[in-house]
């Protein structure tokens, strides 16, 4: 398909975002005192959760390359009061600048200042705790699916999720740096190759031309550059913590700390849309990841089309994710023709794609359509997200346990 036949379907998305955005953040403005919930969501786990946001350096110019923040079971009654969503003053400054397109200023605002169950330097309760590595989608932000990461947290995991330059929303540095994304930035994996593949997608009316178009969505050049970025980045993650001398050159000595006291033998990576994609690739080739889960993302690449996954996954899935055929977007990935690879895949079909991000709690009536949330319902989709990566990974990294539970319950 050419670029010309592809005109018309970049014109109707150009005029699409150009209608929905200002609609969007109109309502958003219109319903800010109701746009969030009052309450926090607590997690279910035995333990309190602690937080904090760290620096690592060295991986990249500026210190907004190396922004991470990471939760962990913690001690009650120790630690600050909890943590607002979007931190402090600076920190909602920030953000308000990356996602005011997205949401509004007051959306953003009445989003930030919620408070979360997490308590800033609290003391670490755990020691020998398997980490979770978790990645945001392309346009979000380290933040993004606190509501998961502390459900992890408070059973008994580490969860260190990692910010994304170039890629992130806006990035906000405990050290008061901060990185907005640029227009440009946000455009460029809208190639004209790219649409020319999803227009192929959208058309195809057989099986056949699907699988056609889903083998060129994999060699597309914008995706792959970015794929590669985001690969290059968590893998660089990775080689700045796995090791104890890593850690103490690469983090303060508190983080370092608190990352010591993990089991880095037992290690997950999880990660929603093009965060999930990049899971799921790195854990194909790097011998330190033990699991992997894709929260709803397009899986990149050629590496796991009809290939196995080396690990076991776990793959969930919106209904904004479902072919023509019926089918699933990621349903030629990770497993060969006949396999019986250890995947498990969810569909939700009343769910849209930001409904596996905090964003799901995030406005109501015609907004909650707009921001791709779908019909399902706030609170059952984070404890169906947050109960099945938790099942999921109990099962992968800790065995025994997850046994000796189930053992439990069949009495």
């Amino acid at each position: 398909m050419s670029e010309w036949a592809t005109r018309p379907l970049r014109v109707a998305l150009a005029i699409r975002g150009a209608i929905v955005a200002p609609v969007r953040r109109a309502l958003i403005r219109l319903t800010r005192r109701t746009a969030v919930p009052p309450t926090w969501r607590t997690p279910t786990g035995p333990h309190p959760v602690g937080v904090r946001d760290a620096l690592i350096s060295g991986l990249g110019p500026a210190p907004t390359d190396g922004v991470i923040r990471i939760w962990y079971p913690a001690v009650a009654g120790t630690g600050g009061d909890p943590r607002e969503y979007f931190g402090g003053p600076d920190e909602q400054r920030t953000m308000v600048r990356g996602l005011r397109a997205l949401l509004s200023a007051p959306g953003v605002r009445a989003l930030g200042t919620r408070r979360t169950a997490s308590r800033p330097d609290a003391a670490p309760a755990t020691t020998g705790a398997p980490v979770v590595v978790f990645s945001h989608g392309f346009t979000g932000f380290v933040g993004q699916n606190t509501h998961l990461c502390e459900h992890l947290a408070s059973a008994g995991y580490v969860v260190v999720s990692v910010a994304y330059p170039g890629a992130a929303a806006a990035i906000a540095g405990p050290d008061g740096s901060e990185r907005v994304m640029t227009p440009t930035e946000r455009r460029r994996l809208t190639s004209p190759e790219f649409m020319r593949t999803i227009a192929a997608l959208l058309t195809a009316r057989t099986v056949a031309a699907e699988d056609a178009a889903l083998a060129r969505a994999a060699t597309v050049d914008a995706q792959a550059a970015e794929n590669a970025r985001w690969i290059r980045h968590l893998s660089a993650v990775l080689d700045a913590l796995t090791s104890a001398e890593g850690r103490a050159r690469r983090v303060d000595a508190t983080a370092a700390q608190l990352l010591d006291a993990a089991d880095w033998s037992r290690l997950a990576l999880v990660g929603m849309s093009f965060g999930g994609s990049t899971s799921a690739n790195l854990a194909q080739v790097d011998l330190r990841v033990s699991a992997a889960v894709n929260l709803d993302g397009l899986q990149q690449g050629e590496l796991l089309r009809l290939h196995d996954a080396r690990v076991p996954m776990l793959v969930m899935s919106s209904a904004g994710s479902r072919l023509r055929s019926g089918r699933v977007i990621t349903d030629l990935h990770y497993a060969a023709p006949g396999s019986h690879a250890p995947v498990q895949r969810v569909l939700v079909p009343d769910a849209r794609h930001h409904a596996f991000t905090d964003l799901v709690e995030f406005g109501s009536g015609p907004a909650r359509r707009l921001l791709e949330l779908g019909t399902v319902d706030a609170g059952r989709m984070l404890a169906l997200v947050a109960d099945s990566t938790l099942e999921f990974l109990d099962h992968a990294l800790r065995p025994v346990a997850s046994a000796s539970a189930a053992g439990e319950v069949g009495r």
